[in-house]
């Protein structure tokens, strides 16, 4: 289990998944599952089917990603070419940056306006690490 942090308090609990991308997350008592649906990345209560978040790549050529549901659409995207900060937009509006704390550490950091819902806060995380990973598989394969 990995803990996930707000202000350095803990708010909730994620067990990754060996394989797909995926993620069990206990937030508040909620069970949440985090998961591959075909190409996009879904967002869900344990125990309804019903998709709550999902994120979808703007193109194959292109690591962005757009997230909608809730009435809400966020747009995640690297804020540079060769940068692995994140820019967050919600609805066409900057709510936040992610980043990696520094050099040696991989642990992702996500700063979001306190208006993003927690559960949103946390897809938003999951999708940039998501990005990262993968940003580091594509560096480390063309070197």
């Amino acid at each position: 289990m990995v803990p996930i942090l707000l202000d350095g308090e803990e708010v909730a609990t994620a067990v990754p998944a060996r394989w797909r991308e995926g993620a069990e997350l206990f937030v508040a008592g909620d069970t949440w599952r985090f998961e591959r649906d075909g190409k996009d990345r879904v967002a869900r209560r344990a125990r309804t089917p019903r998709v709550t978040l999902r994120a979808s790549r703007k193109s194959v050529w292109r690591s962005g990603w757009v997230i909608k549901g809730e009435g809400v659409t966020y747009e995640v995207d690297p804020a540079g070419l060769w940068v692995t900060t994140h820019r967050v937009l919600r609805d066409g509006q900057p709510v936040g940056t992610g980043r990696t704390p520094g050099f040696w550490s991989s642990r992702p950091t996500l700063d979001l306006d306190p208006s993003v819902p927690p559960v949103h806060q946390l897809f938003l995380l999951w999708i940039s690490h998501i990005m990262r990973q993968r940003q580091a598989a594509a560096a480390a394969a063309g070197s």
